[in-house]
């Protein structure tokens, strides 16, 4: 266990050698949840944006949007 400090804008370290473990290198992204009252961080891995796209693809596909239809939404929820 750290004590870390988290500064005025958010930011928070975490210890090299835990990055260097965990693979997490200068500018990579993580996946930040709060969990049962705590905040857990894990690295992003590419896997995981792979399998995370291929689901909302397939999801796309079951619900047979089409291009067209996913520009209207999002013209309705940005807009």
């Amino acid at each position: 266990m750290v004590i870390a400090h988290i500064t005025q804008t958010g930011n928070i370290s975490i210890p090299k050698t835990w990055r260097d473990e965990l693979g997490i290198e200068p500018n990579s992204d993580v996946l930040i949840e709060k969990r049962d009252g705590t905040i857990v961080i894990e690295p992003l891995r590419k896997q995981m944006l792979t399998e995370a796209f291929r689901s909302i693809d397939d999801e796309i596909k079951r619900k047979n949007i089409t291009f067209s239809r996913k520009e209207a939404v999002n013209d309705d929820l940005y807009d």
